[in-house]
């Protein structure tokens, strides 16, 4: 995984709904670690720190929101890595345009953990 990387996993509790995630940090500047996020079309959910409109990534089909509040910290590339092509389906990567909107965002965001500000 690298930094903009966009890819779609199932998430719990059922694990039948994809949703497309983001890599909005570099694993190769914290020694594998980095931090996903994922959007929503529930604006009440997500708030709306981070707006994302059609045309923005290519699987966007409707405005959406980062979900800063359920952003992940993997402590390895190689976690993810493994599971592509069987839980984990790559998408087309953010554009720098998107992806540096959507780290600037994570940076001021309320609802991402202080803790993962480190790495963005």
């Amino acid at each position: 995984m690298n930094l903009g990387d966009a890819f779609e996993m199932a998430v719990p509790p059922n694990y039948d709904l994809p949703h497309l995630f983001f890599v909005i940090s570099d694993p190769a500047k914290y020694g594998g670690k980095f931090i996903i996020a994922n959007i929503t079309t529930d604006q009440f959910r997500a708030g709306k720190e981070c707006v994302l409109s059609v045309g923005e990534h290519g699987w966007i089909t409707q405005e959406s929101f980062m979900t800063f509040a359920d952003a992940l910290e993997i402590p390895d590339t190689k976690m993810l890595d493994a599971l592509v092509g069987s839980k984990i389906k790559m998408q087309k990567p953010l554009d720098a345009a998107t992806l540096t909107k959507i780290v600037e965002a994570a940076k001021k965001s309320k609802a991402i953990q202080v803790k993962f500000k480190k790495y963005l």
